[in-house]
């Protein structure tokens, strides 16, 4: 646990004019260039001021030539798995990545060929559908199950699934994007010994590990014996320290077989690294001090996921998914009619752009998902305003 950080999440700070996807994307998306926006998952919350202070200093300096990954950028990394999710990493392991999305795309030209089969539990992030589809693999769809107003694996299914189909990779967001579950350690070994017995690799995508409220904890892959020698686990410093911008992510590969493949894949599409200023925040951000802060962005974004919650629960006839994890909640609109009417009378009588569900696969329809990583007042003057249209009817 790093020393206490004090930070004012509170103060609002416009984006406009930054080229923020989330806001100058509106009036392409939602219709609407002044629709509230509350949609793409960065956060409207400041990045920690260590890491504005490193990368000024960086770029104080006046040359941006190639760079090398220095020792110190490995050993912030693997000091980070060890200190904040008790998960043994060596350095060996790592390789650098532009982002997450580009690690799925590799890790589909790696672990399969074209035609395989590739399992995707849905809903889950959009990513897995298109990278999979783009690289001429089959989309094996295995819907994960709603039990006590949380998902579940359906191990029933995916056992079927992996004997009628023969897939060569398996997609885990986990934490869970858009549910925001936190899957147990069981659950995991569980999906892992059916992975090995049906010779299925796993890319675990775990960019949101860091955004755990407690009593939950993230249990990583990398600490499960049995997914070892079958998983890639992706994370990044974008959504902890909301700096997706930066393009600057890793995986973690414990297989040197796999690791080969991997890096194989990356040396023929040239990604196998970040850019410098990526190089020098995510060694920032990987320290006592990124932990400090971590705790801090924790308790406000808990603050928000119960107020929000709250409020969200006064909807007559939808069902609001509590997360365990991430700055995402999920909502179950699906009482009120097709999506996108729900969606057009979000936008025009609420004033809010929330993601709708059908970016998380066909299990998704009729849900959206709102960001709560904003200023508290505005976050809940919008739900007060979500509450407020669908009650209306």
């Amino acid at each position: 646990m790093g020393a206490k950080m004090s930070i004012n999440f509170d103060t609002e700070v416009s984006r406009l004019g930054t080229g923020a996807e989330k806001y100058e994307s509106r009036k392409s998306l939602f219709g609407k260039a002044d629709v509230e926006p509350f949609w793409v998952a960065d956060m409207d919350l400041p990045s920690p001021p260590f890491l504005q202070q490193k990368l000024a200093e960086r770029v104080a300096h006046p040359m941006f030539g190639y760079t090398t990954t220095p020792d110190s950028l490995l050993e912030a990394i693997t000091w980070w798995w060890r200190h904040e999710h008790q998960a043994a990493v060596e350095t060996d392991w790592i390789r650098l990545s532009p982002s997450v999305v580009t690690s799925i795309s590799l890790a589909v030209q790696s672990m399969s060929a074209p035609g395989d089969g590739v399992v995707i539990l849905s809903p889950v992030y959009g990513p897995f559908f298109f990278s999979t589809e783009l690289n001429q693999r089959r989309i094996l769809d295995v819907p994960l199950k709603i039990q006590e107003g949380q998902y579940t694996f359906d191990f029933d299914a995916l056992q079927m699934c992996f004997e009628k189909n023969r897939p060569s990779l398996l997609f885990l967001c986990s934490p869970h994007n858009p549910g925001g579950r936190v899957w147990s350690e069981a659950e995991l070994r569980r999906l892992a010994v059916l992975c090995n017995e049906y010779h299925v690799r796993i890319f675990s995508d775990e960019i949101h590990c860091d955004i755990v409220y407690a009593p939950y904890r993230h249990f990583s892959l990398l600490r499960i014996e049995e997914a070892k020698d079958i998983c890639i686990v992706a994370h990044s410093i974008g959504k902890t320290f909301n700096a997706s911008g930066l393009c600057a992510s890793l995986v973690v590969i414990p297989s040197p077989t796999i690791r080969k493949a991997f890096v194989h894949a990356q040396e023929q599409s040239h990604c196998g690294t970040v850019n410098l200023l990526g190089k020098a925040a995510m060694e920032v951000a990987f320290s006592n001090e990124g932990a400090a802060y971590k705790q801090a962005l924790l308790a406000y974004l808990k603050n928000n996921v119960d107020h929000a919650v709250s409020a969200l629960n006064q909807i007559r006839d939808a069902r609001i998914m509590t997360p365990q994890a991430t700055f995402l909640v999920w909502c179950d609109f699906r009482a009120y009619g097709k999506w996108p009417a729900v969606m057009k009378k979000l936008i025009h009588q609420a004033n809010v752009a929330l993601s709708g569900g059908t970016f998380f696969g066909t299990a998704g329809e009729g849900f959206f998902r709102l960001n709560i990583a904003h200023p508290s007042a505005p976050l809940l003057n919008a739900v007060s305003r979500i509450v407020e249209t669908m009650n209306r009817e």
